[in-house]
């Protein structure tokens, strides 16, 4: 599908104003922070705040697919998905295949990621919710969670964001529809409603109006908030960003790392033959790329370097005391970027909400920056001792689309739950360039930020965006029949 069926939209027009203010004034109310379900006791967390008769209302995958928890054998009648329960009861009472479906497929949305944010806000007004909030749990994927405890207040009408409220809503939802956008968050209100030349007005608290006017197709052409004097009330955004939780990785050294995200991740490998608690001077080398020709390894056994250990049980990262090239190197760069706790000797990583992640830049940044093209990891202690393959012999074989393809996808999903839309672009961007320019391939930036392309030969690649600078996916195929 390319757009929500009419069965859909006849029933979002009815409460979407309603959906869109409350689930503005939850943001503005909560402050973020890392996030946690809890599907048996029907809990969420937002950072150091608890709320009760909340959960999991569905996820978006990296397919590009809305799968809702109720359709999810493992959570079936727990608490933690009663709201997405209702959510198929209400699509099988009113003939709306998105909801009474388990997956929604979004492929064919232009942005299938805010396809899945707009199915959200739909689901938090069809509930009558206070909140919603998702959250990424690993790679491109994201789980929608909603909010339904009494500590949140129902929004009420605000004259500065109310216009907006409104257009948000018109405009959310394609095709004819605006009066019973403006009707339904009327009645949700309780306020006078009237019939004017042009379109309609609402009567809002202390003598305001709003005023709103929709052509003879029954679409919205403006809303504004007027006083009794006919003033207009100034407007403002109605769905307001969050304050920003400081990022572990800062933007600007995120993005420096980013190209060694897809440049190593072809030579990410296993070591053989070595002993958890041992000295690792040479180590038998096995790609895990190998079938994709992405490192050529010698039959023998190769060089390593230490890059570090990661306790997993008490989430510190340990650099090796060699001091190893790759991780000198790192380590000075993270101070130039004003990141000098990722230099210290211990790295704490128990308030990071994704830390194999963090783990994984660290080793792929130091392995780049050595000038080596594959590491590895083998058992050690609680946790992972990581290495970088220093052997001459251990060589890149060079790319192609399909190779490219996967370690870009690889890559991003790598990347993408260290970010956030402040830094999500420029990250991605310098990954898929910093992977074409080791290559050689011709970058084409015509298409940005919707797309980048490279050119292998006769074939090309394109890399698609979503709306927050996220990687939708990747397409092969000759020079000019992508543009078809």
């Amino acid at each position: 599908m390319d757009t929500f069926s009419d069965s859909l939209l006849r029933l979002a027009r009815n409460y979407l104003g309603v959906a869109i203010e409350q689930y503005s004034a939850f943001q503005e109310q909560i402050r973020p922070g890392p996030t946690r379900v809890d599907h048996h006791s029907g809990r969420v967390w937002i950072g150091d705040r608890e709320f009760a008769g909340s959960g999991e209302i569905g996820t978006y995958a990296e397919d590009l697919s809305f799968m809702w928890a109720w359709a999810k054998p493992a959570l079936d009648g727990l608490p933690g998905v009663a709201a997405s329960t209702r959510m198929r009861e209400l699509g099988l009472r009113h003939g709306i295949p998105e909801f009474a479906q388990g997956i929604v497929d979004l492929s064919g949305f232009p942005d299938p990621m805010l396809a899945a944010d707009h199915l959200s806000i739909i689901a938090l007004g069809a509930l009558g919710g206070r909140g919603m909030t998702k959250f990424n749990h690993g790679g491109r994927a994201y789980a929608y969670l909603i909010v339904d405890d009494e500590q949140v207040p129902c929004a009420a009408p605000d004259p500065g964001v109310v216009a907006g409220v409104v257009r948000a809503a018109a405009h959310m939802l394609p095709g004819a529809g605006a009066r019973a956008v403006v009707a339904g968050y009327a009645h949700h209100h309780h306020a006078p409603l009237r019939d004017t030349a042009d379109g309609v007005e609402v009567q809002l608290p202390d003598g305001l109006r709003l005023v709103v006017r929709i052509d003879d197709g029954d679409r919205l052409v403006d809303a504004e908030v007027v006083g009794p004097g006919h003033g207009a009330v100034a407007a403002a955004d109605p769905m307001p960003r969050h304050e920003r939780i400081p990022p572990f990785f800062p933007d600007s050294l995120l993005v420096a790392l980013a190209p060694a995200a897809a440049t190593t991740v072809g030579g990410h490998g296993s070591l053989r033959g070595a002993a958890a608690a041992a000295a690792v001077p040479t180590l038998r080398w096995q790609p895990m790329y190998g079938d994709d020709d992405v490192v050529d390894a010698p039959h023998r056994p190769v060089a390593v370097a230490e890059i570090g250990r990661y306790d997993s049980e008490h989430r510190i990262w340990a650099w090796a005391p060699q001091d190893w090239t790759g991780t000198a190197a790192l380590r000075r760069l993270a101070c130039e970027h004003g990141a000098e706790h990722l230099a210290l000797d211990r790295v704490d990583l128990g308030t990071t909400v994704h830390p194999d992640n963090v783990v994984t830049m660290l080793v792929a940044g130091a392995a780049d920056l050595g000038g080596t093209v594959g590491w590895a990891a083998v058992p050690g202690g609680a946790g992972w001792r990581y290495f970088a393959v220093v052997d001459d012999a251990v060589t890149s074989t060079g790319s192609d689309p399909g190779v490219a393809a996967q370690l870009i996808e690889t890559a991003a999903n790598l990347l993408h739950p260290l970010t956030d839309p402040h830094s999500r672009y420029p990250t991605m961007r310098a990954m898929v360039v910093g992977y074409f320019d080791r290559y050689r391939v011709t970058t084409l930036t015509f298409g940005e930020p919707q797309m980048l392309l490279g050119h292998f030969g006769l074939y090309e690649m394109r890399v698609e965006f979503d709306a927050t600078g996220g990687i939708v996916g990747t397409r092969t195929g000759m020079i000019g029949e992508l543009m078809s």
